[in-house]
């Protein structure tokens, strides 16, 4: 009786651990959209701010995600990578909304000076630009 039931078992047991791992993946994964055209990546606001050195900006920095035609593209990870300074980018992952807009936080290192963000969704990138003073 216990080998019929272990087939059984096991591979409930399999069909489990494939379920955990599933849920466990990368919450910001990109979903399948399906798009296949090239995609730009257009600078909304919050670029060239000036802010206290380790302090947050006052503006969100935002980008639209348009494609060839300049139709708003929504549901692909945007990444937010600081390239100058020590800040932080709060969320460092986003999505856009139907009108193709995210936004993250920018927090300037503690370096007086230049400090860069950039946005990314694959090969193309939005550059942001602030003055920690």
């Amino acid at each position: 009786m216990s080998a019929v039931r272990s087939p059984v078992v096991l591979a409930a047991l399999i069909g489990l651990l494939a379920l955990g791992s599933v849920a466990c993946e990368d919450l910001l994964q990109e979903p399948d959209t399906g798009i296949a055209t090239p995609l730009t990546l257009v600078v909304e606001s919050g670029d060239d701010q000036t802010a206290e050195p380790g302090s947050t900006l006052p503006a969100p920095l935002r980008v639209r995600l348009v494609d060839l035609q300049s139709h708003s593209v929504e549901r692909l990870r945007v990444e937010w990578v600081v390239l100058a300074g020590s800040g932080r980018a709060s969320p460092r992952n986003t999505f856009p909304d139907d009108e193709g807009i995210t936004e993250t936080t920018w927090t300037l290192g503690p370096e007086a000076g230049l400090q860069v963000v950039e946005a990314r969704v694959g090969s193309e990138t939005a550059r942001f630009e602030a003055n920690g003073r």
